[in-house]
């Protein structure tokens, strides 16, 4: 499957959530480029949260689709990125996790117990 080659990859200031979500992006036929920020999650978070509407649109939950970037708020202060993916008819959301290092694939059910609010689900413009 197409997401399996980033499962395990390091979290990096390289490769943090937004960075996984702009190179999905492309795997899907979109050229995004990643905006300026300096190198921490409060920067990147803010980043996100100024230009969302710049990248993509929201759309209902039930239009998402494989590639689609999801966004989350993190302990209701920032934001946090991952990508829609669709499993055995069950939501799955694939995310660079800070907190464990790796790109995880996380059920979106259990995404409220690692402490992501579900903001939305967006399709790139």
């Amino acid at each position: 499957m197409w997401y399996e080659k980033y499962i395990g990859q390091e979290y990096s200031t390289e490769n943090d959530c937004m960075a996984l979500a702009v190179k999905v992006a492309e795997e899907f036929g979109h050229k995004v480029e990643i905006p300026q920020y300096k190198s921490n999650v409060y920067a990147q978070a803010a980043a996100m949260k100024r230009h969302k509407d710049d990248y993509g649109v929201r759309i209902a939950p039930d239009e998402a689709q494989d590639g689609n970037p999801v966004l989350f708020l993190c302990r209701k202060r920032f934001y946090h990125c991952g990508v829609y993916v669709r499993i055995n008819d069950e939501a799955w959301i694939l995310h660079a996790d800070q907190t464990s290092g790796f790109v995880i694939l996380t059920r979106l059910r259990d995404m409220a117990l690692k402490g992501y609010e579900l903001e939305g689900f967006y399709k790139w413009i």
